[in-house]
């Protein structure tokens, strides 16, 4: 990874740790909140809008380095080489699912612009669906670059 690269990846995992921290913060404010009997209306859509940039930020950064969940078990029963050849593979799949969801993610962010949160009036429920767009776009970057490092690994042997 290059220093640039390196930072970015940084401060992705920043932002997703703060956005997930927004959220049980929230959630745990408004559930006092409740429990008091003065109920706060934007506290949900609020966790909602910080759960779903705290997911798909999080995916690319648990992509990035490798902590995703894998079954491996017949996969480590094969030759090297084709291991590296299945790891080609799925990542292309993976690109490909991801290249689908960016482009129906901008046009879902396109169609949801008018619609508003019930508790936050004046925001759009866009941002949310922007979480999805920005996240696709995050890891299909980060999945093509597996793909050039398997490529690289499948062709080298090594």
């Amino acid at each position: 990874m290059t220093q640039w690269s390196e930072r970015f990846a940084r401060v992705e995992e920043i932002i997703a740790q703060a956005f997930l921290a927004l959220t049980v913060g929230v959630t745990f404010l408004g559930g006092v909140a409740r429990f008091s009997g003065r109920p706060l209306d934007w506290a949900m859509d609020l966790a909602t809008f910080s759960f779903a940039w705290a997911v798909f930020l999080g995916a690319d950064v648990a992509l990035r380095h490798d902590r995703h969940v894998a079954v491996e078990l017949f996969a480590n029963l094969l030759p090297e080489k084709v291991r590296r050849g299945v790891r080609l593979f799925n990542f292309c799949l993976i690109a490909l699912f991801l290249g689908a969801l960016l482009v129906y993610s901008v046009q879902m962010a396109y169609l949801t612009r008018f619609r508003t949160f019930q508790g936050i009036p004046g925001i759009s429920y866009t941002w949310v669906t922007l979480s999805v767009t920005a996240g696709s776009l995050l890891l299909l970057l980060t999945a093509l670059s597996r793909i050039r490092r398997e490529w690289k690994s499948f062709r080298s042997g090594a």
